[in-house]
């Protein structure tokens, strides 16, 4: 493993009945993603609890900055790309504080596709890590979990900011539709249910509709479907984090 991949200390799980130990490796050790798709679930919540405002457009993108944050240390990057991040993750949200107090369509729409570019990372940084498992463990499931949540999100501030930016409605339909309905549209179209109660207008929104739908599905039935059938439960969360922590662990990275 290079000098890069070690910034990040693996919690000690040394003392076996220490249920705090065992917490906070799953919280903040490499290669558990359990607290990633937790926070891409809070996410979620949030776009589509109906919020909106200033308010709503800063607190989205302080959870969606956590998240990316969370994303990148628990995959391990490198030091030097881990404080690029940490870069742009604290300009995105400078720049959603200023645009939420100005006030808005156009500059919350920017705020929102610059979001959604930046999130298009934490994908690339989970596949990376979870494709240098030598073993498919739960971990590793989860970590493909993550990353078709990120997809769906993606899609979902994408179209949103299309729509706030442009001026126009990104769907067929008339009426105002807000982020609850874009969160909703985009997950459905990823799992390809098509109720058709909101369709994209003609144009870019068809083919984000159609890209959407092509990824969610390509990466569901061929990487994640894999992935479980290659997954065999081999031991307790103990065992797995204290293996992990010797270097014996089937999840470390073979590079």
């Amino acid at each position: 493993m290079s000098d890069d991949d070690s910034h990040t200390p693996v919690p000690s799980v040394s003392a076996p009945g220490s249920h705090w130990s065992v917490l906070r490796a799953v919280a903040l050790g490499p290669d558990s993603y359990g607290l990633v798709f937790l926070l891409l679930i809070g996410d979620y919540v949030l776009l589509t609890s109906g919020w909106r405002g200033s308010a709503a457009l800063i607190v989205s993108s302080v959870w969606l900055g956590a998240t990316v944050l969370l994303a990148f240390h628990t995959s391990r990057v490198p030091r030097r790309f881990m404080n690029v991040v940490r870069l742009a993750v604290g300009v995105v949200i400078l720049a959603a504080l200023v645009a939420g107090l100005a006030g808005g369509d156009e500059a919350a729409g920017s705020i929102l596709l610059v979001i959604s570019a930046l999130v298009v990372a934490s994908p690339v940084a989970i596949g990376w890590r979870i494709a240098h498992h030598a073993t498919v463990t739960a971990q590793t499931i989860l970590g493909a979990l993550s990353i078709y949540v990120l997809i769906g999100l993606i899609f979902a501030n994408a179209d949103y900011g299309y729509q706030l930016a442009a001026g126009s409605s990104f769907f067929a339909q008339s009426g105002h539709h807000g982020p609850a309905d874009f969160g909703y549209f985009s997950f459905i179209t990823m799992a390809t249910v098509g109720y058709g109660d909101l369709t994209p207008a003609v144009g870019l929104p068809r083919t984000f509709a159609v890209l959407e739908a092509l990824t969610g599905q390509i990466f569901l039935v061929v990487l994640v479907a894999r992935l479980v059938t290659l997954y065999t439960p081999r031991h307790g969360l103990r065992a797995e984090l204290r293996e992990r922590e010797s270097g014996t662990s089937p999840a470390a990275p073979t590079d």
